[in-house]
């Protein structure tokens, strides 16, 4: 029935000319002078404090670039933050203390579990939630109050499979999915990556879970590489990652390791020290050799202020309240902050060049980063590059390697 409504709306605001009261934005402060308040979810204690503490960074950038340039309905701004903690019980403590609070949008967490709690309120609430971290695809689909600026699983895993078949020119593989962490977001992983390598007219092989406190078992390594699989795919975090790529290499597989997003970490890299990840491909968020003039801009500003660079936890986060902002300008209803939204388009950000779509879509960048391995001192340093920028609107056109 709430699909149903959401789909007549556009002819009932035609013949009546009037917005609906759930679909109505909360109201400014009366006070001219009072600023635009936003909430920003984030696990600033718990197991992914550190994340939380990088978008905050981000987000304390954005919040004195837009004071300082454009404001929001002739305001100021100011980001207030509230501790999910990254549980359950954080997570509704921190709606509750957002819902007193008089915030009127929200940037929405880290962790794909998290953002699931969080967005679920959005409506309710009638605030406008971005997300810059989080990739499940059944984010949008949760309520019409939901944007993101990061890709989405499926877009991730199709500009993965897109280059493993037209570039390395392999097509059948394996998939590792770990328990650790997220849960949510590494079974999102999985199923999209299959879904990408079986749209292509490739085969998945063979497919394992890893629980929570173990690693892969010699039983799983076997049925793993008895079927000969030229790519494997480890969804996995930081140092889980890591250990399972050195497992796969010490059991003699030589072919592909690839991953997702949550590769782009430097606690993977401090897992592989001391040893030669062989080829591995993984998405990003981020390149730090972007020489868009936002991210030149960005990058000076933001190390004058925390005294160093940005990563893709801060990037992401100042996209996404530099959109927020864009869009919540002078809107009192849904229906204007869509159409605003709708506005940025072909706009090179900070972290990548973005078009908002219709019902919270997005095309924008996909970065495919590598392993290198420094030699030259008295261990193996591997350390992270470039391979591929890829706009996902364009995959469909990479067909030839360049």
């Amino acid at each position: 029935m709430k699909k149903l409504f959401l789909l007549l709306l556009p002819l009932i605001l035609f013949f009546t000319g009037c917005v609906p009261a759930e679909l109505t934005l909360r109201s400014l402060p009366e006070d001219p002078a009072a600023p635009v308040v936003i909430a920003a979810f984030l696990p600033l204690s718990g197991k992914n404090k550190v994340y939380a503490e990088q978008m905050q960074e981000g987000l304390l950038a954005a919040e004195t670039r837009i004071n300082r340039l454009t404001k929001v309905s002739g305001r100021k701004i100011k980001v207030e933050f509230f501790d999910t903690a990254g549980t359950a019980a954080g997570t509704r403590e921190a709606l509750l203390k957002a819902e007193k609070s008089p915030a009127v949008a929200a940037i929405a967490g880290y962790g794909s579990e998290e953002v699931s709690m969080l967005i679920s309120h959005a409506d309710r609430l009638r605030m406008p939630m971005v997300i810059p971290m989080a990739t499940s695809d059944y984010h949008l689909q949760a309520n019409p109050f939901v944007y993101r600026n990061c890709f989405s699983d499926t877009q991730q895993m199709e500009a993965l499979a897109a280059y493993l078949f037209y570039w390395r020119k392999v097509n059948n593989g394996a998939i590792i999915t770990d328990r650790a962490h997220d849960e949510e977001y590494s079974r999102g992983i999985s199923r999209n990556f299959n879904q990408a390598v079986t749209d292509l007219g490739g085969t998945i092989y063979s497919t394992v879970m890893v629980d929570e406190d173990g690693t892969l078992s010699v039983e799983q390594l076997r049925s793993l590489l008895m079927t000969d699989p030229r790519f494997i795919m480890v969804a996995a975090q930081g140092k889980r990652a890591a250990l399972f790529i050195r497992q796969l290499r010490e059991a003699g597989f030589r072919g592909i390791i690839c991953g997702p997003d949550s590769w782009d970490d430097m606690e993977l890299i401090a897992g592989l020290d001391g040893f030669d990840p062989g080829e591995c491909i993984y998405t990003a968020f981020f390149n730090e050799e972007n020489n868009s003039q936002e991210f030149r801009e960005f990058k000076q500003e933001f190390r004058k202020r925390f005294y160093h660079y940005p990563t893709a936890c801060e990037t992401q986060s100042f996209d996404a309240l530099i959109f927020l902002a864009v869009a919540l300008d002078g809107a009192e209803d849904l229906f204007v902050f869509d159409r605003q939204w709708r506005t940025i388009r072909n706009y090179h950000g900070a972290a990548a060049r973005y078009t908002m779509l219709p019902k919270g879509a997005i095309d924008r960048t996909i970065y495919l980063k590598s392993f290198g391995v420094e030699r030259g001192g008295k261990i193996l340093r591997p350390y992270v590059r470039l391979t591929k920028e890829l706009q996902y609107s364009k995959l469909k056109d990479y067909r030839v390697i360049e």
